[in-house]
């Protein structure tokens, strides 16, 4: 009994032995893979960063006022192809068309409003008259990169009134005084807010 289990044994180690070799291949096989995976991935990661860093994007700010500050916005997407290549070539930037933008629900978007004429304020607004009016900025409760697109214009009879407004609350109470009629342009604009 003692000889028949020293002989299995003795098979044993024979097998094992016999195949050693191919599981120590497999072994250092699958090792060199998954480090070559590993590697690949690496540059892969790497080859992602340098693109990204390497390629100077340069997107300009436009400026405008939100409760009486100046604040900086960036233009990438409109709803409208008018006003996307206005502003493309006020901007130098390429801005989107993006019709879908229109299909946005009013609570996602907040209200900008666009001055067709008054003074000209210290850069000027997109259509040469003051600068632009928003109405949140990132932190507000009532915050959106979307701005739905009003267009203000003073009564050219009430002239001597004509100022650079900078909050909302200012060009209602001017609304509601009869200086100035805001007509709302179902254009949606997407612009969001650069904190600094």
């Amino acid at each position: 009994m003692q000889n028949r289990k020293e002989n299995k044994e003795m098979n044993l180690k024979t097998e094992f032995l016999g195949i050693a070799p191919a599981l120590i291949i497999i072994i250092v096989t699958s090792l060199v893979a998954i480090s070559v995976n590993v590697k690949q991935d690496s540059f892969a990661q790497e080859q992602s960063i340098d693109n990204l860093t390497s390629n100077n994007v340069s997107i300009p700010v436009s400026t405008g006022f939100i409760d009486g500050k100046i604040a900086y916005f960036i233009a990438t997407d409109a709803s409208t192809q008018e006003v996307a290549s206005s502003v493309s070539n006020t901007t130098g930037f390429k801005v989107n068309y993006a019709p879908t933008l229109a299909n946005t629900s009013d609570s996602a978007r907040q209200q900008g409003f666009v001055f067709l004429n008054g003074f000209l304020g210290e850069e000027g607004g997109p259509l040469g008259s003051q600068l632009s009016v928003a109405t949140a900025v990132p932190g507000d409760p009532d915050y959106s990169p979307l701005f739905d697109i009003n267009y203000v214009e003073w009564n050219t009879n009430n002239s001597s009134n004509i100022r650079i407004l900078k909050s909302a609350d200012e060009i209602f109470e001017a609304q509601q005084n009869g200086e100035l009629t805001i007509t709302k342009s179902n254009v949606v604009i997407n612009s969001p807010a650069i904190i600094e």
